[in-house]
C-alpha cells in the first residue's frame, strides 16, 4: 500500500465483504500503513478470539494495540473514519476500531503470531496463550460467564499446541484465583 487513496480505495472494496473479512483486511490495510513507521498493531480483544475460534465467536469491532495513537489517529481520519470517544468508526462499511492500550500488557510479544490473509495482506495477533489468559482473568474478575466460556473452548480447540508451562508460569503471577481456575480449565 504505497498511500492513503489506494489504501481508501481498498478499504471501500470492502463494502460488500462479510463482517469478519472486512475487520481484518481493514486491520491489515492499517497495518500496511503503520509499519513503515515501525508499528506494529496487535490484534487484541473480541477480533482475536473471533480468529482463535475460527469464527464461532463474533465480535462488532476492533481492538488494537500499538504506539503513537497520534498518528494512529491521524491515519484513521485520513482513511475516512470518524473519530467517536475513544472509538474510531468508518460510516461507509460499518466498523469501529478502539486503541485501549499503547502496550501489550499481561503479554508475551515473542508468541504475537503474523496471520497471512488469503488476500496476500497479513495482520499480528496476539499469541492463543495470551488471550485465554485474557479471558480468563475476566471470567474471575468480571465474572463474565461469556469469557468463560470462550477462555474453556480456546484452550480446548488449541490444547496440542499450547505453551501450557508459560500459561502456569503467567497465572502465578496474578492473584491465586487465576492460576487456582486456570487449573480447572486443564483437568476439565
Amino acid at each position: 500500500m504505497n498511500s492513503i487513496e489506494e489504501a481508501r480505495q481498498a478499504i471501500a472494496r470492502l463494502a460488500s465483504k462479510n463482517r469478519y473479512e472486512v475487520m481484518i483486511e481493514t486491520t491489515a490495510i492499517f497495518t500496511e500503513l503503520m509499519e513503515p513507521y515501525g508499528i506494529k498493531p496487535v490484534i487484541v480483544g473480541g477480533l482475536a478470539v473471533e480468529i482463535y475460534t475460527r469464527g464461532q465467536y463474533t465480535t462488532q469491532d476492533i481492538d488494537l494495540i500499538l504506539g503513537r495513537r497520534e498518528l494512529a489517529n491521524e491515519i484513521f481520519l485520513q482513511l475516512g473514519f470518524i473519530k467517536e470517544g475513544r472509538h474510531w468508526f468508518h460510516p461507509e462499511i460499518d466498523i469501529g476500531i478502539e486503541i485501549p492500550n499503547d502496550v501489550l500488557e499481561d503479554a508475551d510479544e515473542e508468541k504475537i503470531i503474523k496471520l497471512h490473509l488469503p488476500s496476500g495482506r497479513y495482520v499480528y495477533v496476539i499469541g492463543i496463550e495470551d488471550i485465554i489468559l485474557d479471558r480468563l482473568r475476566a471470567c474471575i474478575y468480571w465474572q463474565s460467564t461469556s469469557d468463560c466460556e470462550w477462555g474453556l473452548r480456546m484452550l480446548k480447540v488449541h490444547r496440542d499446541r499450547l505453551d501450557i508451562d508459560y500459561m502456569l508460569s503467567a497465572a502465578g503471577r496474578d492473584y491465586p484465583a487465576t492460576l487456582q481456575k486456570l487449573k480447572e480449565w486443564l483437568n476439565e
